[in-house]
């Protein structure tokens, strides 16, 4: 989503945004394509390369779909990743730098 709308004007971005949580919270599969198209045709002569690149990663963002007995809004999302190097690098900027352990003869 984020490179979808770095190619929409600031002042547009929270309305064009909640238009494109739609698409992937809706419940089938069917309805979030429609969704995208009907967001399409609006859009895409005011901001063509956000639409661009929307039409080239929808079929790979709705693949959570496939999966009927999960939660959509889980898998779709990659917030506990980002989460997780978050973490990882608030951790290693602390340390600053690793020991290297040297092993000796005889160890």
């Amino acid at each position: 989503m984020r490179n979808i709308l770095a190619h929409v004007p600031h002042k547009e971005k929270d309305a064009f945004a909640q238009q494109l949580k739609t698409i992937w919270l809706a419940p089938t599969r069917e309805q979030a394509c429609s969704q995208a198209e009907a967001l399409c045709r609006l859009y895409e002569r005011r901001f063509p390369k956000a639409i661009r690149r929307l039409e080239d990663g929808l079929e790979d963002s709705l693949a959570f779909y496939a999966f009927p007995q999960l939660d959509a809004r889980k898998i779709s999302s990659t917030n506990l990743l980002e989460r997780l190097n978050r973490e990882i690098r608030r951790r290693t900027s602390a340390v600053g730098s690793f020991p290297i352990r040297i092993r000796t003869p005889g160890w």
